[in-house]
């Protein structure tokens, strides 16, 4: 028996939701990847070519413009190639990531070129400019510089966000002096140790520096002050490759995007499994065996076939049901073919074969109405046989 089957067409339409969640997921899975790329140099906060308001490109673009030498590194070997003496050459340090280790710390020290340090952390303080201590995050203000620093005597106001720094213990310890600047939350923005060694400044406020602020009040004038104080500039952005072998984990040699883009799929998973359990409805237990009505399972079958608009799937049941009852009525077997079936009423029912065919194989409702017209044919069908058959 040839029975039309539901085609591509209806499957997809049965399946949009899910392809619709997967298609949400795969694109918020995209669009994190997009912008965690180039968590290297570009796109990390305070990146030398990082174009956003959290980057640092356009003091870099500054600094070239007055003359100033800017080279970006990202291993500690170029780094210390890359270094001069303290008086042409400044050594910017952006270890956002806590890459470096101690020994390595102890390494940019002794290279005696002028270090600045970019919301350095406490470890690395510790070696660096030891007496310096992390205090704490800073609220966004504007603020005076209010210190003796020559470098800033032309700087009256500098947006003080980004982490402040305690030198209380600088003063005496025999490693040099220091001077703090830019007063917020307990502790300064900017601290400028001197001392045998090259000096080191430490840059707590750092929100001056970046795109979105650099052009408000003095931040470029400040900005300017704290890093081209030396003709050439290395900008060392330490990775996952400064690693000591056996340091790296999981977690620091994963790409920034990873994380976020997991969570956004496992969310995703987790609301489409709610959603679809509040539409099974809840679990019901039955003693078995359980007896379920034709009537029921009719009802059922036709309301499922109502819900998914699967008109094809419903019409093709009441041709299998028709074909059955037309083969019986015209003394045919159980086995016959459509075919068959057709050849043997056409005659009996005094109808062209081609729109028996119609009605019981091709026709493809598209429509309510239609489907209801084709399944009255199918009824006209059966009682002009009956009639036909029929002993007079």
């Amino acid at each position: 028996m040839t029975v039309v089957t539901p085609t591509l067409r209806a499957r997809l339409r049965g399946a949009r939701v899910w392809i619709a969640l997967a298609a949400v997921a795969l694109g918020g899975a995209v669009v994190v990847a997009v912008l965690g790329a180039g968590g290297g140099t570009g796109g990390r906060p305070l990146g030398p070519s990082n174009p956003a308001p959290t980057g640092a490109k356009a003091v870099v673009e500054v600094l070239r413009d007055q003359g100033v030498d800017v080279t970006v590194t990202t291993s500690l070997a170029d780094t210390l190639a890359a270094t001069g003496d303290a008086d042409r050459t400044a050594l910017v340090v952006d270890d956002a990531d806590g890459f470096l280790t101690d020994d390595q710390w102890a390494d940019l020290a002794g290279a005696r070129t002028r270090l600045v340090l970019l919301a350095p952390s406490q470890s690395a303080l510790d070696v660096v400019a030891p007496g310096v201590a992390l205090v704490g995050a800073a609220d966004d203000g504007v603020v005076a510089p209010a210190c003796d620093l020559a470098v800033l005597s032309r700087v009256e106001r500098v947006d003080a966000g980004g982490l402040a720094y305690s030198a209380d213990d600088v003063d005496g310890a025999g490693d040099g002096t220091a001077v703090g600047c830019l007063a917020s939350d307990g502790g300064d923005g900017l601290v400028e140790v001197v001392g045998a060694d090259a000096p080191v400044t430490v840059v707590g406020a750092t929100t001056a520096l970046t795109n979105a602020a650099i052009a408000s009040d003095d931040n470029a004038a400040y900005a300017l002050s704290v890093l081209g104080q030396a003709p050439e500039v290395v900008w060392y952005l330490p990775g996952a490759a400064d690693l000591p072998e056996g340091e790296g984990t999981l977690a620091t040699l994963t790409p920034s995007w990873v994380t976020p883009a997991l969570v956004l799929l496992v969310l995703t998973g987790v609301a489409a499994m709610a959603w679809r359990g509040r539409r099974l409805g809840p679990l019901v237990v039955e003693r078995l065996p359980v007896t379920v009505k034709a009537s029921e399972t009719t009802e059922g079958r036709a309301r499922l076939y109502e819900r998914s608009g699967d008109r094809l799937h419903a019409l093709d049941q009441l041709r299998i049901g028709a074909l059955g009852r037309l083969a019986r009525t015209a003394g045919l077997p159980v086995g016959a073919s459509v075919d068959e079936i057709i050849e043997r009423v056409a005659p009996l029912v005094s109808a062209p074969p081609a729109a028996l065919r119609h009605v019981l194989v091709d026709a493809r409702p598209s429509s309510d109405r239609e489907l209801l017209s084709l399944s009255d044919s199918l009824l006209d069908l059966e009682r002009v046989l009956r009639a036909a058959t029929a002993p007079s």
